[in-house]
């Protein structure tokens, strides 16, 4: 396709990224739309966008998976990025991939892609297209990245899988795909939102620095959520509720020495288990003279889920603080897996 027959004028693509994998995806259908002579730009989600006034205009959010679905940056771009009335609209999501055997196995997606779609229909945008591509799984917080040989055939069958994708859409076609991860994405619609209220807590609150770190800052510098700050006497980094759990930090810690604390887990999951919440919640309710109605289950839900969310705050703060105790650290970096994990480095971006 010439300059002349672009189908679009203008492509803006809004992606949030944390390894790097979907800032790759991003940047190759940028330069398939600027092959096709339209104007692509690629914009971090979350920044402030000029306000475009190109004849034809394509928006796409692009983002990783979490948890089966759509992470919380781009579900609120979805809901806040301007001017979009009227606009054609895509979602690509990247998932991850892995590679047994000599063969590469696809990821799953589940509502991640059409979570954020229906928010921009629902905001008046014209949805042209839907799509996921496999890019390495790289939750190295849980399991170790695969070998370089691996990830480069996962990327090379990612790439091709966003050519197709942007060449129909850019082409003017319009591309759905995913239809049978969204039916089961539905089906497990609570594993989702288990992941997207509680279990994205717990696992921030995994992440700690080991004797190696020497305060370098580039995990607080390159935190796309602002999520991590160095504190302390001995300026050890901390990560607040904010983390997405993308893992930035893991994969571009210079020493290796950002760990996932498994043992910490166990700890809070039995901290969870105590009845605290329920008892608390009953105490709260009883004390308001509130015992029956249809608003009582709600707040009940709510107390606990407090209970939750300010238990772990405090479990952590104290562990945190426990890291300065002398031979602590050191034991607690030898209680994790991911102290001989391979680290993953995502593909080369522009960005």
């Amino acid at each position: 396709m010439t300059a002349s027959s672009a189908t679009f004028d203008s492509v803006e693509l809004i992606v949030w990224s944390g390894t790097g994998n979907t800032r790759h995806v991003a940047e190759r259908f940028a330069d398939a739309a600027r092959a096709r002579g339209a104007e692509a730009r690629v914009t971090a989600a979350g920044t402030a966008t000029e306000k475009r006034t190109a004849a034809r205009r394509l928006v796409g959010l692009l983002a990783p998976t979490h948890g089966f679905t759509a992470p919380w940056p781009i579900i609120k771009a979805a809901l806040t990025v301007p001017d979009v009335r009227g606009v054609e609209a895509f979602v690509l999501v990247t998932r991850g991939g892995t590679r047994f055997g000599g063969r590469n196995l696809a990821g799953f997606q589940g509502t991640a892609a059409y979570l954020p779609a229906a928010l921009l229909a629902l905001r008046g945008a014209r949805i042209r297209g839907v799509g996921a591509v496999d890019m390495p799984l790289n939750w190295t917080v849980v399991v170790p990245a695969a070998a370089p040989e691996a990830v480069a055939a996962i990327v090379d069958r990612g790439d091709a899988q966003v050519d197709t994708f942007a060449g129909r859409l850019l082409d003017g076609e319009t591309v759905f795909g995913g239809l049978v991860p969204l039916a089961v994405g539905l089906l497990i619609l609570p594993i989702s939102l288990g992941y997207m209220l509680i279990a994205r807590l717990l696992l921030a609150k995994m992440f700690f620095a080991d004797e190696r770190c020497t305060s370098c800052r580039t995990c607080e510098k390159n935190c796309p959520q602002h999520a991590v700050r160095l504190s302390g006497g001995g300026l050890r980094p901390y990560w607040n509720y904010r983390c997405q759990n993308c893992m930035r930090c893991m994969s571009n810690c210079p020493t290796d020495a950002i760990q996932g604390g498994q043992a910490w887990m166990l700890f809070y999951l039995w901290l969870l288990s105590l009845p605290i919440g329920a008892f608390a919640a009953s105490a709260l309710l009883g004390a308001l003279g509130v015992s029956t109605g249809p608003a009582v289950p709600l707040m009940a839900l709510l107390l606990r889920y407090a209970w939750i969310v300010i238990s772990i705050w405090v479990a952590y703060s104290l562990l945190w603080l426990g890291l300065s105790v002398p031979g602590l650290r050191v034991l607690l970096s030898r209680s994790t897996l991911t102290r001989g994990y391979r680290r993953y480095r995502g593909p080369e971006s522009r960005g």
